[in-house]
């Protein structure tokens, strides 16, 4: 042959074999068919698994705002002043909802006392007392003769109770002290005179104020009775307070006085003739600081919401509930809650935006104090609707009472007299009334647990009912609701727990097809390498006879 025959093909078969990294292109091959599915299914199983933690974050939210929603609004809508509060009288109001703005005078006050007797001029703490009995007899006892005390002064007007103490023979002072201690009603105490001296008094006092809580002691033994000797003194007669309140004359037992204004407590500190004045009044301030207290709960919750349910449409920061089904019908009842009307305050609803509550363009809260003043201005009884629930009817001699979970709904019904009493519940089907009692009648149904009505007639005729639930009872049965365990919560976190196990079974079986995949390719590779080997053994036949055909 005139041109040299190349042998560059014979390159082509290395000497020690193929020259090719078969672990390395099994696993490229392998990866090539799995890390498309296994990403795929590992993106899925992170977006299930932020789920999982999502729901958690979401339910701790709702927890911490059931929690919270029980303290906001906490300041009284009202206003308190009262004159000389310090020395003579204060108070303090008890229930919001029945306070109106009044101010009542007081003069001629009298605080009430107990009664106190002592026994004087014991040698010590532990001087032995004779045997005797002691009776000490709890009631009614008057006298006004404060310096001349003798048992016919003490009248029983009525005994409340008897009770017999027997001293042993020699019994230490302390001890007897101690056993008179023991009797309901009245206390007992062992004082030293001074320092300096070595005598000591015994101090019984009645345990409460007022006059029925007075006491009488009989002894059949000298002294501990009181029946004055030189050794006893009388000091106190038990007194009712007494006062004079918008011109009316009133006595107590207690200086604790809470059944003259609906909920209203006065306490007595001390003896004033003089006028004092107790004044309430609606507190603009107060009013707008439980609003404020209400918004700043809402937009909490709310934030939460929005952060789980944020889209992050530039980068990788979604929140954990993007897109989620169950965060968007969170988010619907909390503007559906807030749009809702407050029923059963009177025969017009009640807004949550007529309280300074306005929803702002990016979604959150607002206070509008334009519309809080007129609303103040206009119709301030509205918000009583904020934090005290109601349930009255149109006629004043009947008694309603419902539950604020009671499952009657809010609003105003109609009562019918009959046989059977009928209650009419808006849209809902009529219900009949079980008539029980005998003045006063109560009448309930099973249907409407929580809730009766009462009347001093078995046939108090026709009337209206309305039932009210507050803005914090709302908020309050709307997060107990979305908690329960009838809700979905629950059912949807275990759907998503059920999902993230089936996608850890998904990934398992990915791995198995990639350890049968890279088993399959190696034994196939390692075949391929075994016979390119083989041909390396004519390489030199091969080159030898090229050799020969280039020098012919």
């Amino acid at each position: 042959m005139s041109e040299t025959i190349s042998n560059d093909y014979v390159s082509m078969i290395n000497k020690k074999g193929s020259g090719y990294n078969i672990p390395v292109i099994v696993d490229a091959i392998v990866d090539a068919a799995i890390a498309p599915l296994k990403t795929a299914v590992t993106a899925r199983k992170d977006i299930v698994d932020a789920a999982v933690s999502g729901m958690g974050t979401l339910k701790s939210s709702m927890q911490i705002s059931q929690k919270n929603v029980a303290t906001v609004m906490s300041k009284t809508p009202h206003s308190l002043k009262v004159t000389d509060n310090s020395n003579y009288t204060s108070a303090s109001i008890t229930d919001g909802s029945k306070i109106t703005s009044a101010a009542h005078v007081i003069e001629n006050a009298v605080i009430a006392r107990p009664m106190v007797f002592a026994f004087h001029d014991f040698s010590s703490a532990t001087v032995a007392i004779d045997g005797r009995t002691i009776s000490v007899n709890i009631g009614n006892y008057a006298s006004e003769k404060l310096d001349e005390v003798s048992s016919s002064d003490f009248v029983a007007d009525s005994a409340i109770a008897t009770v017999n103490v027997t001293i042993v023979d020699q019994t230490p002072l302390n001890q007897v002290v101690a056993q008179l201690n023991a009797v309901a009603g009245i206390t007992a105490e062992l004082l030293k005179i001074s320092d300096t001296s070595t005598k000591y008094s015994v101090i019984v006092r009645s345990e409460s104020t007022g006059l029925n809580n007075s006491f009488k002691l009989a002894s059949s033994g000298n002294r501990f009775d009181t029946d004055p000797t030189s050794d006893n003194a009388f000091k106190q007669l038990g007194k009712d307070a007494s006062l004079k309140i918008n011109g009316l004359l009133v006595a107590r037992e207690s200086n604790t006085i809470s059944d003259l204004v609906p909920g209203l407590q006065i306490n007595l500190l001390s003896d004033r003739a003089a006028q004092q004045t107790i004044t309430t009044a609606l507190s603009s301030s107060n009013i707008q600081s439980n609003v404020e207290s209400l918004i700043a709960e809402l937009n909490a919750y709310k934030g939460d919401l929005d952060k789980l349910g944020f889209l992050d449409e530039v980068g990788e920061e979604n929140g954990e509930l993007v897109n989620n089904a169950f965060l968007r019908s969170a988010q619907q009842k909390l503007m559906k809650l807030i749009a809702s009307p407050i029923k059963g305050f009177g025969d017009d609803n009640i807004y949550f935006v007529e309280f300074g509550i306005k929803t702002a363009k990016d979604g959150s809260y607002v206070f509008d104090k334009k519309t809080f003043d007129r609303t103040l201005l206009r119709n301030p009884e509205k918000f009583n609707a904020l934090t005290q629930d109601k349930a009255y009817a149109s006629n004043a001699g009947i008694f309603v009472f419902s539950t604020s979970d009671s499952s009657l709904p809010q609003g105003k019904h109609t009562f019918k007299d009959g046989s059977p009493d009928v209650l009419n519940v808006g849209t809902a089907a009529a219900k009949n009334l079980t008539m029980t009692g005998s003045g006063p009648f109560t009448f309930s149904t099973t249907d409407y647990p929580g809730f009766l009505i009462q009347s001093n007639s078995n046939a108090p005729g026709d009337f209206d009912i309305y039932v009210g639930r507050s803005a914090k009872t709302m908020l309050t049965n709307f997060f107990n609701d979305a908690l329960a365990t009838t809700s979905n919560h629950d059912a949807t976190v275990q759907r998503y727990t059920d999902k993230s196990a089936n996608l850890d079974k998904k990934l398992a079986r990915l791995d198995q097809r990639e350890l049968l995949l890279q088993n399959r390719y190696t034994a196939q590779f390692s075949a391929m390498e075994k016979s390119v080997n083989m041909a390396t053994s004519s390489e030199d036949f091969l080159t030898q006879m090229v050799d020969g055909w280039n020098k012919s």
